[in-house]
């Protein structure tokens, strides 16, 4: 029974270190989810930098994002993760270049929707005609 105990208070923190870094798994999450598009590697990682800097870091936060990881969610079953790879769109040149998926995605900045340089995604200009 002292064994069980003792396995039990042992494997959160082991499965908390063995896991890989927040911002590792988020750059792995964008990367999966649009692998049909040419992402600039360096503008992802400078995006995931932004992202989680520009927001609260605690450790709920990275708790919340290590079980995301151990569970296997991927955008489909979690806002969060939607809201990143969303976000990540939306602070680069794809709608800028009217959703190429030839060209080569490069990060802007952080999307902002007061200052930001990336065009409305649902406007008519961005769409070819009929």
């Amino acid at each position: 029974m002292a064994g069980i105990g003792t396995g039990l208070l042992i494997l959160p923190p082991a499965l908390y270190i063995a896991s890989p870094a927040l911002r590792k798994h988020a750059v792995m999450l964008i990367r999966e989810e649009l692998y049909y598009l040419k992402l600039d590697t360096a503008g992802v990682e400078q995006y995931v930098n932004d992202y989680f800097s520009s927001s609260s870091n605690n450790v709920i936060t990275n708790l919340r994002w290590k079980a995301f990881y151990y569970l296997g969610i991927k955008a489909e079953k979690s806002n969060q993760i939607f809201e990143l790879i969303k976000f990540y769109l939306l602070s680069t040149d794809f709608f800028i270049h009217k959703m190429d998926e030839s060209k080569l995605v490069s990060y802007l900045g952080l999307y902002s929707p007061y200052k930001s340089p990336v065009p409305n995604p649902y406007s008519f200009v961005l769409y070819p005609a009929d």
